[in-house]
């Protein structure tokens, strides 16, 4: 015996094929990992940023410490320093990532008067990365 409805009526009613249910599986798990794979990049980016503003704050700190020095004092004789306390933390205490350099640049350089202060942090996470401020300092007498 035949059933009343036609055939195209009962396949509507039996609900999703076993083809649609993995075609529409497979593609959420695609989606799902590429989701996946955008929050490790987003969050290796963070972490970079993070590093980077530490970096300049390092470098600042650095530079206005040598800044507020005497003129003519020993730490800003020409010469290139490597800071006593390296690896340094983000805090700027001991046993962390950044190395933190200076130079101190010969005298009347760029002119009569001033001295280049070039501070420099390097770090490393999955690349090499360093981060550079430098700024003019007089010196005690005029030239230099």
């Amino acid at each position: 015996m035949c059933s009343a409805r036609p055939r195209s009526a009962r396949r509507a009613a039996g609900g999703f094929s076993l083809l649609e249910a993995v075609a529409a599986t497979a593609f959420l798990a695609v989606a799902l990992m590429a989701f996946a794979a955008n929050t490790i990049w987003l969050t290796r980016d963070e972490k970079s940023a993070d590093s980077t503003s530490a970096a300049h704050a390092l470098a600042q700190q650095k530079l206005e410490q040598l800044r507020s020095t005497p003129l003519g004092a020993a730490a800003v004789a020409p010469g290139i320093y490597i800071d006593p306390t390296n690896p340094l933390q983000a805090d700027g205490t001991a046993g962390g990532t950044f190395t933190r350099t200076w130079t101190v640049s010969t005298n009347d350089q760029p002119t009569f008067g001033l001295r280049t202060v070039t501070v420099k942090v390097s770090w490393r996470d999955s690349r090499p990365h360093m981060t550079t401020l430098a700024a003019y300092i007089r010196c005690s007498t005029i030239p230099c």
